[in-house]
């Protein structure tokens, strides 16, 4: 521009204040007002140093052309459900043109380092491929669209570092039953681990199948799930974790899956005026969920529904209360019957919206009518039907069916319901089983081509109790005579029973009795409400009628009654006879005679001549010959019975007794009695069984408890230390069958085999065992008896220290006989003997025999120190078994084996104690020596299997032997099977 142009427009030209910057730059605001954006500016610079000045050239600039933007707002950075980097910010404030962005970002991973520029042209960029364990920094500047202008500054950086495991996507809100996929890259440590490795977990508690894997790429995997199932809030985990894991471990990031169960049920209903529509629906399935809330929408259709029902876009809400039974309630006022309202609820969550499965409702379809009015009930005269009336109501017009309700008065649970169609009906009679009492009647109706609902019950209409009609018959009639009939001086009580309601339907106001005699002719008398009459009879011939009458009229079927002086003498009952069955039941029997002359009926009388309560009276058909009359009877009272046969012409003579048939008193007595006997005779057999249970109790505790010795006091117990686990584990250890600690003592013994039992098809030897004092020497085929008799020749017997037993006491069970066969005996022999030997026996040496001991099934036993002689109370020894198990034979048993032996173990109850406490067992194993004087009973041998004495189930063969074995207090035992054989023995051993 030229010099004097320059000078021309000095005027225009305004000065601003210029400001020293960083890096020696002058920076000059020169304010612009956005009309003049797109003018020319024309600007210099002057610079003043004292008086000196400086110019600079003019230059013309267009503000249009030199912007620059501010830099972008709110830069972000996420991860899309797809599995890219989504970067994303918000333009400048005040820009007036179009703008264009170019985005800085880097990647930095243990994999790949870059970094990369784009311009893009929208607020955003998509970066593809992102890797977990990643770290991502941006940086976004703007410039004018058409390219001129300045770039802005930078904003600020922001920086994103992935996980290492990464879910896309990581949160995801569904329906329940849908169809949703998840996908994860996952980085373990340094690597990626490949897609085919990785398995799914659901809230690290259950395995997702391996079938709903998909390999998507290298390192990403997919999961499927074809229909979810509602989350179910656990705690303050609104949702359902999913866990991408290996094959060892899984990360703690997971994704989120939100499944609301949107299965929502609206119901609406029409007023019975159809003026309004009440909507109802319930949030039971999503109010336990946190941060959401529900909304119902509808749109209306000018006509009909559509079908199927749609979710429209255009849609209204709709304001709804929540109630107190925890439904929302939602009002449509005013409505249009024939529109259709297509509703749904709209379920608002953080992450997005689910919209229920839509309804339509048709207003005129879903009327709940209003109940029917004007209802009356009554029982319909000479019918007796329950007839109901009502009147239709105003809306709907449509044709309504109808529901009764009906029952009983005051007994509503067991009302039913009677169903009435048609055109217009407006009353129904319905059969009842009784027309006499109150009948309760309600109605309901509905439309019906069954749309809408069922109306309210209408107000309860209650029948009155009338009489339906004249009793169908008058009451039975019986009589009470009184006075002398040969002086003609009678009178005679009328009796008749008051009909019931079913009979009379369903009253009786009054009973007129009618005469007629031959002289007098015919009159009637009323009697009221009594149920008797008394009145004179003079002439020999009385016929009466009781008449029963209430509104509607007289009983058309009445019973006559005659009164005949010659009919009075017909005999036409005999052997009456009566049985008490209990206190509250009679049979009564009869016979009539065969002949002309048939009763109509007869009258059976009966009262209690000890009381004063009056007589009773039934009527009973003619052709019966037996009855039950049920009344309270006492067996020890007299009774009087008559039984009237009754003809038309007059009342036979009776049959009369005073009393029941003999026998059956006694019978009655019992009968009638037995509840008293029976409960005092169940509780005491209740107490004695419990005590006998609790003695038993006491004696089993006695038994297997209290009879075991104490080892300490045992010689072979003497010097051994209990308290070390190695004097236990030497007692109980099983040796060999082996010599004994002990040499045995020099025995006698006898055997005889008295009977033997069977067990299948063999038979079985039971051997008596008899055990004595030792003898010097023992031979075989011999024993040695004690001769003496009393103490004294005992204590005598004994004086040679030399041939003392020794100080241990200890028992022996020994047995030898001579090898015979078995021989059948016709008899068992079950006597038993005063002594087991006789006092004046005297030792014979080897001349005597086992065989010479007659102890007829008794087994004794004598230690080394008892007195003698030895007692034996009457007992048999096989007394305790079934003799139907018995087998009579007799045998001996085979040669003794010195090479076998066997351990028998004695135990030994005190007198002071118990009487029937003596038992052999070998699993004892402790006992004690004898006491001086004692009783033995219930003595049981039990043997042990390794002595062969008795094999096969006591059968005894040419192998089974035994050998003369002393009971000793070792634990030198080797058996193997117990076989058990038992006495039951009583001896006395007390001198």
């Amino acid at each position: 521009m030229e010099d004097s142009n320059l000078e021309a427009q000095k005027g225009s030209f305004q000065a601003v204040q210029c400001n020293c910057g960083a890096l020696e730059r002058w920076d000059c605001p020169v304010p612009m007002p956005p009309a003049k954006l797109h003018g020319r500016l024309l600007m210099y610079v002057r610079i003043s140093s004292g008086e000196v000045t400086f110019q600079s050239p003019v230059m013309s600039v267009q503000p249009m052309n030199v912007v620059k933007p501010d830099p972008p707002l709110n830069l972000h950075m996420e991860i899309t459900e797809d599995g890219n980097l989504n970067i994303s910010w918000y333009n400048p404030i005040l820009v007036p043109f179009p703008l264009q962005y170019q985005v800085r970002y880097s990647e930095n991973s243990t994999t790949v380092t870059k970094e990369v520029d784009k311009i893009v042209s929208v607020a955003a960029l998509l970066v593809d491929h992102v890797l977990p364990g990643a770290s991502y920094k941006a940086q976004v500047r703007a410039k004018s669209m058409a390219g001129l202008g300045i770039w802005g500054d930078w904003s600020t950086p922001q920086v994103l570092t992935t996980p290492a495991v990464m879910y896309f996507p990581p949160k995801l809100l569904t329906s329940a039953g849908s169809k949703v996929s998840f996908r994860c890259m996952y980085k373990n440590g340094m690597e990626m681990v490949p897609a085919n490795k990785i398995v799914w977990w659901v809230n690290l508690a259950a395995a997702v199948p391996p079938s709903q894997y998909e390999v998507v790429s290298d390192h990403v995997s997919q999961v499927t799930f074809p229909s979810v199932r509602a989350t179910r809030p656990r705690g303050s985990f609104t949702y359902d974790a999913l866990y991408c894991c290996t094959t060892h471990e899984c990360h703690r990031h997971y994704a989120e899956l939100y499944a609301i169960d949107v299965n929502i049920n609206i119901s609406c209903e029409t007023d019975g005026y159809l003026t309004k529509m009440t909507c109802r629906w319930s949030t039971n399935t999503i109010q336990s969920l946190v941060g959401i809330t529900s909304q119902l929408r509808y749109h209306r259709s000018r006509l009909y529904c559509s079908d199927p029902p749609r979710i429209h876009p255009e849609s209204e809400p709709k304001d709804c209360h929540l109630q107190r039974d925890g439904f929302y309630e939602c009002v449509f006022h005013p409505i249009f019957l024939f529109s259709g309202y297509t509703m749904w609820i709209r379920i608002s969550h953080p992450l997005g919206s689910l919209n229920s499965p839509p309804t339509c409702v048709l207003p005129n379809s879903v009327a709940k009518p209003l109940p029917p009015s004007s209802v009356k009930a009554e029982i319909t005269p000479n019918v007796g039907l329950l007839k109901i009336t009502w009147e239709k109501p105003i809306f709907p017009e449509n044709h309504l069916r109808y529901q009764i309700r009906y029952g009983l008065r005051g007994r509503e649970g067991q009302r039913q319901v009677h169903e009435v169609y048609g055109g217009k009906p407006t009353s129904a009679s319905i059969p009842v089983r009784d027309p006499c009492a109150v009948y309760a009647a309600q109605v309901r109706c509905r439309r019906l081509d069954g749309l809408g609902y069922w109306s309210n019950w209408s107000s309860p209409a209650y029948t009155v109790v009338r009489d339906v009609r004249a009793p169908v018959r008058g009451p039975e009639v019986w009589r009470i005579m009184n006075g002398d009939a040969t002086k003609g001086q009678r009178n005679v009580t009328l009796l008749w029973k008051p009909l019931r309601r079913n009979e009379s339907l369903c009253s009786v106001q009054r009973y007129v009795v009618s005469h007629w005699a031959p002289r007098k002719g015919a009159w009637a008398e009323d009697a009221g409400s009594r149920t008797s009459l008394t009145f004179p009879v003079a002439e020999q011939e009385h016929t009466v009628t009781v008449l029963a009458l209430n509104s509607i009229g007289a009983s058309s079927a009445n019973s006559n009654l005659s009164f005949s002086g010659a009919m009075s003498k017909v005999t036409v009952v005999q052997a009456l006879s009566a049985y008490p069955l209990n206190s509250s039941c009679m049979v009564l029997s009869w016979m009539l005679v065969q002949g002309e002359r048939r009763p109509t009926h007869l009258i059976v009388e009966w009262k209690n001549l000890h009381e004063h309560s009056g007589m009773k009276w039934l009527r009973l058909p003619p052709d019966v010959r037996k009855y039950y009359i049920r009344d309270h009877f006492i067996p020890i009272e007299k009774y009087q019975l008559s039984l009237y046969p009754v003809f038309a012409e007059g009342v036979g003579k009776p049959e009369i007794i005073n009393s029941f048939t003999q026998g059956d008193i006694e019978n009655a007595m019992r009968s009638g009695a037995g509840l008293y006997v029976v409960v005092p005779v169940v509780i005491s057999f209740s107490v004695l069984l419990l005590g006998t249970l609790l003695i038993s109790r006491q004696r089993m505790k006695k038994l297997f408890w209290e009879d075991v010795p104490n080892p300490k006091n045992c010689s072979w117990a003497q010097g051994l230390n209990f308290h070390k686990p190695e004097t236990f584990e030497h007692l109980f250890t099983k040796h060999t069958c082996g010599p004994l600690l002990l040499e045995p003592e020099t025995i006698s013994e006898d055997i005889s085999v008295d009977t033997s039992w069977k067990l299948k098809d063999d038979p079985a030897p039971a051997a008596t065992v008899s055990l004595l004092g030792t003898a010097p020497e023992l031979e075989k085929g011999s024993v040695w008896v004690s001769p003496c008799s009393s103490s004294a020749h005992c204590s005598q017997a004994w004086e040679d220290k030399s041939q003392r037993p020794p100080s241990v006491k200890y028992a022996m069970l020994v047995s030898y006989s001579k090898s015979s066969d078995m021989e059948e005996d016709p008899g068992l022999p079950r006597s038993s003997v005063a002594m087991c030997f006789s006092s004046e026996t005297s030792p014979q040496g080897d001349s005597f025999s086992s065989s010479s001991w007659e102890v007829e099934g008794q087994a004794c036993l004598l230690l080394p120190d008892q007195q003698c002689p030895v007692q034996c109370p009457p007992q048999s020894f096989m007394g305790g078994l079934d003799a139907d198990a018995l087998l009579e034979t007799e045998g001996n048993f085979p040669e003794e084996n010195h090479s076998e032996r066997s351990v028998y173990y004695l135990g030994v109850t005190s007198i002071k104690k118990r009487e029937s406490g003596v038992f052999l067992t070998e699993e004892s194993g402790i006992l004690c020596p004898f006491p001086a004087h004692c009783v033995f009973s219930d003595l049981r041998l039990l043997q042990d299997s390794c002595s062969h004495f008795v094999e096969n189930n006591f059968n005894v063969g040419p192998s089974g032997k035994k050998a003369s074995v002393p009971y000793v207090p070792q634990f030198q035992t080797c058996a193997t099977q117990t076989r058990k054989f038992m006495e039951n023995k009583l001896c006395d051993l007390t001198v």
